[in-house]
């Protein structure tokens, strides 16, 4: 056991405050005693903290806001409460020793114009709940997919994916402005810290034999190990493959192990609506990352594995949830799966510069397809996701049947690609809502547009598409990321 040793700093381990060495107050192993084997990283307790004066209480600003009521519920209950929805801003004093990771209310999510401790796990996982969780889901869901009691328990139950959790609050909140300097490259290391750490747990439990590969949490992590790359800009797209290629083994995983109970005469476990709401969140977010990966890396494929592709069809024929065209019943899409196919047959194709004569018969099946959901997903003058796939895919496709020898007598004129696009364009506006799930399209767009302005427009849409990845403009894209999606070497 570390003796009791004098306090020095606010956030430091006790095992380098007894040492008298510097803590870098990374969580939940600093460097000083990562590079010590011997050593055992203790951090302070909540009692230390309770007769620590200086860390007694610490003011900061919230932008989500209650009833004063709702503070002693656990996070998996208020969570999913219509009142845990609404906004506003207040100030108000947090007593740290009263903050445990089953009980924060509202006035934990910090607005984060103001440092907070580093080592306040509550308030990122509040952060992580509040603001993370519900930007991932589109704008017009239906409710259902807006609840993340489910998810909260899950991260409760698993070290992998509350580690993993906690990366993504922290690489987020690194972009936050802040009064300290320190702030950006002190959080970041945090969220490096925090991902070691789930990494580390999850191959110690795949070692022990202990894991199936059909758990949720298990799909969960690997889901939200691709977000939290895509939010690290210096590792963006680099290991994207990685993750997509674990989704996709989870998938059969998953549905291999329902094959063999069916063929014993078993019965499926029972799930949860939430539950049923939760895996329709991971398999949409599967296609959303697949599609996207298509942009960046031509090497990849989601059709190239026929296997896993099948699954994923075999899922969305026959949902355990609603899946007509309405856009509520599509929580990451905003577009029902046939719809989705048809894209990712597009990015295929539009890799090959001549076609043979079944990939041409291929290209002229899926635009007799699109020209059918023109009507189901009609443009309606305001810029919709859904929409504006069908027409960069259609736009996409004509431009390569368009290049082929004979190519413009599978055509008709129903859809005249460059005048669909500009009205598309037209009708963007950025704003809160305007994240990153129609980067696809408008990264399609700006590959055929030749005229100036609308690429200047689209350019515009595709940086603030970057920068509102979680539901509000934290700090502006890096150039290169942003280059990435103009270029769009996959396609």
């Amino acid at each position: 056991m570390v003796a009791k040793a004098r306090l020095r700093t606010k956030a430091g381990c006790l095992t380098c405050r007894q040492r008298k060495k510097k803590c870098d107050e990374l969580r939940p192993v600093c460097s000083g005693c990562s590079s010590r084997k011997s050593l055992e990283c203790k951090w302070p307790t909540e009692h230390d903290n309770a007769q620590d004066r200086r860390l007694r209480k610490v003011t900061i600003r919230t932008t989500l806001s209650t009833e004063r009521s709702t503070s002693t519920r656990s996070y998996s209950e208020y969570a999913s409460t219509p009142e845990g929805q609404k906004n506003g801003s207040q100030e108000m004093v947090l007593h740290k020793q009263s903050l445990s990771p089953k009980h924060w209310s509202d006035k934990d999510s910090p607005d984060l114009t103001v440092g907070i401790g580093w080592d306040n796990e509550p308030v990122m996982m509040a952060f992580y709940f509040k603001q993370m969780l519900p930007s991932f889901i589109h704008e017009k869901s239906h409710p259902r997919f807006m609840e993340c009691h489910y998810m909260c328990n899950l991260v409760q139950d698993s070290p992998p994916l509350r580690h993993t959790a906690l990366a993504c609050a922290a690489m987020t909140m690194s972009w936050r402005p802040s009064a300290d300097p320190r702030w950006g490259a002190k959080m970041r290391r945090q969220a490096l810290s925090y991902k070691t750490s789930a990494l580390a747990s999850l191959q110690e439990q795949i070692a022990s034999g202990s894991v199936t590969g059909t758990e949720d949490w298990l799909l969960a992590t690997a889901n939200q190990l691709a977000l939290l790359d895509n939010r690290d800009h210096n590792t963006f797209a680099a290991t994207s493959k990685t993750h997509m290629r674990a989704m996709l083994n989870l998938i059969k995983l998953r549905t291999a192990s329902n094959l063999a109970l069916l063929k014993a005469g078993l019965p499926l476990p029972e799930k949860s609506l939430s539950a049923h709401a939760f895996e329709r969140v991971c398999y949409e977010a599967v296609l959303y990352h697949g599609a996207t990966m298509m942009l960046f890396d031509r090497d990849f494929d989601m059709l190239d594995g026929s296997l896993e592709w099948q699954m994923l069809e075999d899922y969305f024929r026959d949902p355990p949830v609603p899946s007509d065209a309405a856009e509520e019943n599509w929580p990451v899409l905003g577009m029902p799966f046939d719809v989705f196919r048809l894209v990712v047959v597009a990015s295929r194709l539009s890799r090959i510069v001549s076609l043979s004569p079944a990939e041409l018969e291929m290209a002229a099946d899926a635009l007799r397809d699109l020209s059918s959901w023109y009507e189901l997903i009609p443009a309606t003058g305001k810029f919709r996701s859904g929409h504006s796939y069908i027409v960069a895919a259609n736009a996409l496709l004509r431009t390569l049947v368009s290049q082929q020898p004979d190519g413009d007598l599978l055509l008709d004129e129903n859809h005249q690609p460059k005048a669909e696009v500009a009205a598309v364009v037209s009708t963007i506006e950025i704003g809160q809502q305007f994240n990153k799930y129609p980067l696809w399209p408008l990264a399609v767009f700006y590959r055929l547009s030749s005229d100036e302005r609308e690429k200047k427009i689209l350019e515009h849409a595709i940086s603030a598409a970057l920068q509102n990845t979680d539901g509000d403009i934290a700090r502006f894209a890096p150039r290169e990321t942003i280059n990435m999606f103009l270029v769009a070497p996959g396609l």
